[in-house]
C-alpha cells in the first residue's frame, strides 16, 4: 500500500491539526520531501509537533521515513511512464548504447518530480550572494567537486574547493562567515571526515548546501538545504549524469539573478586564459630556438 493509500484510509482517525497535515502531504510531496518537519509544519499552518505526531499516527518512525515513503511513492507512481518512454515500440531497435542514454534522460525527468523549486531557487540565490562559495567532495565526489569549482570560477570571484590535504585548509575554515556557503557532496557512507567541517559551518551561520545520495545522509541535521539525488534501484553510475544536469541547473538560476555581470565575469575569464595561453605557446617557441 502506498503512503497516500494509507493516508486516505487512516484520514479519519486523525485529529483534525494531523488532517492538514496529511492533505498537505498529499497536495505537496516535494514540499515535504525538500524541507524539514517545521517548515512544513509553518506552511499546513500547525505545529512542528503536530507533523511529527501525524507521522507517527502513519506508523512511521518519524518524519524522515515519511519522507523516504514519499520518495518512494512517487518513484512507483512514474515507472510506467519510464517504460513506457524509454522503450516504446518505436524505439526497440535502438543500439545498447541508445537506451542507456535514454534511461538518463528518464532519470533526469525522474528527479526533476522531486526537486523542490523553492529550495533550489533559495540555494541559488545563497550562491549568487555569498562574498565566498566554498566547495567540498571527498572521495568519489571529489572530482564532481572539481568540476563545479572550476565552472563556478569561470563565473565569479572567490570560489575556493576545500581539500582536507591542504596546508590552508585549516584556514578556509577559519575564514567562514555569515555570507559563505558552503557546497557538499556527499555520496558514500563514509561521512565522517566531512562531518565536523559541516558541523563547524553551520556553527558559523553559513550557509550549506548538499548534495546527496540519500534523504537520510547524517548531514541533514546541519544543512540549510539538501537534495537527494539517488533514486530506488539506481546504481553510482546511475546518478553521474542525474548530478551534472543538475548542476547546470543550479549554476544557471545563479546566473540567472544577473546575467549581464556573469557573462561579462566569463568573457573576462576567458580572455586572460587566451593571453595566458598564448605567452605559453611564445615562451615554448623561445626556449626552442
Amino acid at each position: 500500500m502506498s503512503i497516500n493509500e494509507d493516508i486516505k484510509r487512516k484520514f479519519v482517525r486523525l485529529s483534525k491539526g494531523q488532517r492538514k497535515v496529511a492533505q498537505f502531504v498529499i497536495d505537496n510531496p516535494t514540499a515535504v520531501i525538500a524541507n524539514g518537519a517545521a517548515e512544513v509544519g509553518r506552511q499546513a499552518n500547525v505545529s512542528e509537533s503536530t507533523v511529527i505526531r501525524f507521522c507517527y499516527a502513519m506508523d512511521l518512525s518519524g518524519y524522515v521515513e515519511l519522507q523516504e515513503e514519499i520518495r518512494s511513492y512517487l518513484m512507483t507512481k512514474n515507472e510506467g511512464a519510464h517504460v513506457h518512454s524509454t522503450y516504446s515500440a518505436g524505439q526497440q531497435n535502438v543500439l545498447n548504447y541508445g537506451k542507456i542514454m535514454q534511461r538518463d534522460i528518464q532519470n533526469i525527468q525522474d528527479t526533476i518530480r522531486l526537486i523542490n523549486d523553492n529550495t533550489l531557487q533559495k540555494s541559488a540565490k545563497w550562491m549568487h550572494e555569498a562574498d565566498t562559495i566554498y566547495i567540498l567532495g571527498a572521495r568519489q565526489a571529489a572530482s564532481v567537486a572539481s568540476w563545479l569549482s572550476y565552472t563556478m570560477k569561470t563565473l565569479r570571484p572567490n570560489v575556493k574547493q576545500i581539500r582536507t590535504d591542504s596546508d590552508d585548509f585549516v584556514q578556509q575554515i577559519n575564514s567562514m562567515g555569515e555570507r559563505t556557503t558552503l557546497i557538499v557532496f556527499s555520496f558514500d557512507k563514509h561521512t565522517n571526515d566531512m562531518k565536523t567541517i559541516v558541523e563547524i559551518a553551520r556553527m558559523k551561520k553559513v550557509k550549506i548546501i548538499a548534495i546527496t545520495d540519500s534523504a537520510l545522509s547524517p548531514l541533514r541535521e546541519y544543512t540549510s538545504a539538501l537534495f537527494a539525488l539517488r533514486m530506488k534501484n539506481q546504481s553510482s553510475l546511475d546518478v553521474i549524469p542525474v548530478l551534472f544536469s543538475f548542476m547546470h541547473a543550479l549554476v544557471e538560476e545563479m546566473i540567472s539573478h544577473n546575467k549581464v555581470e556573469y557573462d561579462k565575469y566569463l568573457q573576462s575569464f576567458e580572455q586572460v586564459e587566451n593571453n595566458l595561453l598564448f605567452l605559453d605557446v611564445a615562451r615554448e617557441k623561445q626556449v626552442l630556438r
